[in-house]
């Protein structure tokens, strides 16, 4: 089984790689916004990675001002490659012979739920409405696409717990504010 690279295990150093893999370059700003980090915290992930020769990075001016572009290297791209290629033979082997003989990759994703189990009911299409917002305004404060903030209201998708939490915040209250069990009528019971 091929390892996994330490390195690039790290979720943000992780999401940059693969950011990187997408385009010839990008600049510093754009990575450090879409990665939700401080500046200080992706110059040292940049660092770790350009010290193994996976990115490079360039001094350049756009719109005036000095930027920083960042751009994957052939040996970066061969070993996040190869890191994703381990990931997945994890994964496989987690299905494989000494699996779960019950446990099927090919079913719903809610099939890790009771059998008949409702999604989580939301308080998401009422509290938007309070604050006079479409889908799409409140799907540009998540950085989600309306439709998932459809399938959220209309309990076709549960959020993950990072975007329940995001949800929480733009609303300024709790996640179980705003989430609850099917059974119960409200989130105070």
């Amino acid at each position: 089984m091929p390892e996994l690279d330490a390195t690039l295990h790290a979720p943000a150093r992780l999401r940059l790689m693969t950011m990187l893999t997408a385009v010839s370059e990008a600049e510093f700003s754009t990575l450090r916004d879409s990665l939700e980090v401080s500046d200080s915290v992706l110059s040292k992930h940049v660092g770790a990675l350009a010290s193994l020769g996976y990115v490079t990075s360039r001094k350049g001016v756009h719109g005036g001002r000095r930027t920083t572009w960042i751009s994957l290297t052939a040996p970066g791209r061969a070993a996040l490659g190869a890191h994703v290629a381990a990931l997945r033979e994890v994964i496989a082997g987690e299905h494989g012979e000494h699996a779960d003989p019950d446990c099927r990759t090919d079913v719903h994703p809610r099939a890790d739920l009771q059998d008949g189990a409702d999604p989580l009911r939301n308080r998401l299409r009422e509290l938007r409405a309070a604050r006079c917002w479409s889908q799409a305004d409140l799907a540009d404060r998540l950085d989600v696409s309306r439709q998932t903030v459809d399938a959220i209201e209309t309990g076709r998708f549960d959020p993950s717990l990072s975007l329940a939490f995001r949800i929480a915040a733009v609303f300024g209250g709790r996640i179980e504010d705003l989430f609850f069990l099917p059974q119960a009528t409200s989130p105070e019971t």
